[in-house]
């Protein structure tokens, strides 16, 4: 159970990094801040999400299951959200580099 809610977490921040590096960020640097940004505020949010409805519905999730995918979010959530971020921008970039008449 843990393991499939910090894979959904996980999905969600590359999804929106996808998007931020694509629509919202103005150059690469922006988009790698805002990517990091959106994974580490995924990981908080898995822990904190996880940890209150293991108070509200006991021995639905391990404590010390959570605490172990928690700690291997916390730090690569933010840096592959920002790989993704970077990669969509400069793909981006490559698009409209194309469309130039020169």
């Amino acid at each position: 159970m843990e393991s499939i809610t910090a894979l959904v977490a996980c999905a969600a921040a590359f999804a929106l990094s996808y998007y931020i590096g694509y629509y919202v960020a103005t150059n690469t640097t922006v988009a790698a801040m805002m990517g990091g940004v959106s994974g580490l505020v995924f990981a908080v949010m898995f822990f904190i999400m996880t940890v209150a409805i293991g108070m509200l519905v006991p021995d639905t999730f391990d404590p010390r299951q959570l605490g172990i995918h928690f700690i291997i979010l916390l730090p690569l959530t933010p840096i592959g959200s920002a790989i993704v971020a970077v990669s969509a921008h400069r793909h981006l970039e490559r698009l409209e580099a194309r469309r130039l008449p020169f």
